[in-house]
């Protein structure tokens, strides 16, 4: 384990306390990644940022019961890895760090440390590789490539970022609407955002969009508007040689597609809702 987990835990008395307060890849399992998966049928799985473990565990169900390579990197997971089971190879390491040691991979499922940098030298690790053992570049599936963190970076270690790359940064809050931070209010305020929205190099869309312009094969970007968005994107070569699965990614950016993602919008504002009332009722019962 790296000295920067040891801080990273010292200053927030766990884990948990530094993740983002956005939402878990989890809430697309059903509608979105469980129906690429299937139609895709890969042979080897990474996701990267595993969190306290609500989507690697069904992950990891899907793959063991279709003998799928799983590979899973988080640096310091919120969870015990050893529930998994054997077949799970966990590496808790940066992700940069990690991918070299995996080879290359048909799916990658992204939701780890979002900024530009980090999400950028993932898919290029991701396409080099691949491309290295001469088979097709894997598909990828971003989380947060809308607000909050689609045009904003967020360093949950900042000195694991090059300075070249790293935007400058506050501990303090995001509101819609407002490309400069609130102290003390807003969206994750204990956690290194970049101080503006928006510009070059600034963003996990940024780093797709980019990503995207410079590599030497067409890829398709289909993004999903909703709970914080996704990405899904896909070469060109995959999805011409796996014609249901290009049914599958194409007609989720359809009005129909996009319909029927709004139940899980609808659950997560009902989600919302009650949290918020119970955060009102607490101080009450406390008292």
């Amino acid at each position: 384990m790296g000295p920067w987990i040891d801080r990273f835990r010292d200053r927030s008395g766990g884990l948990e306390g530094r993740r983002s307060n956005v939402l878990p890849l989890r809430r697309f399992w059903s509608k979105v990644i469980r129906p690429i998966l299937t139609a895709a049928n890969p042979e080897v799985v990474v996701e990267v940022g595993a969190g306290a473990g609500a989507h690697t565990r069904r992950l990891a169900k899907f793959c063991g019961s279709r003998e799928i390579a799983l590979h899973v990197i988080d640096p310091a997971p919120g969870f015990d890895p050893s529930e998994l089971g054997g077949d799970v190879v966990f590496h808790e390491r940066l992700s940069l760090d990690a991918l070299p040691e995996i080879g290359p991979v048909d799916i990658a499922l992204i939701d780890g440390d979002h900024n530009w940098y980090t999400v950028n030298q993932e898919l290029k690790l991701l396409q080099r590789m691949s491309q290295s053992a001469r088979r097709p570049t894997p598909l990828a599936i971003c989380h947060d490539v809308c607000w909050p963190y689609g045009r904003r970076d967020l360093y949950y270690d900042p000195e694991t970022i090059p300075v070249d790359y790293r935007q400058p940064w506050e501990r303090a809050g995001i509101m819609p609407g407002r490309s400069g931070l609130q102290a003390d209010r807003g969206l994750n305020p204990d956690l290194a955002n970049a101080t503006t929205e928006g510009g070059p190099r600034n963003g996990v869309m940024t780093a797709i969009e980019d990503f995207v312009k410079a590599a030497n094969e067409p890829l398709e970007v289909t993004v999903l508007p909703v709970l914080h968005g996704l990405a899904v994107v896909s070469p060109r070569t995959r999805l011409d040689s796996n014609p249901r699965l290009e049914r599958v990614i194409v007609r989720l950016g359809t009005p129909r597609g996009l319909a029927e993602l709004t139940p899980l919008v609808e659950e997560e504002r009902q989600r919302l809702l009650v949290a918020a009332g119970e955060r009102k009722r607490r101080p009450e019962a406390d008292s």
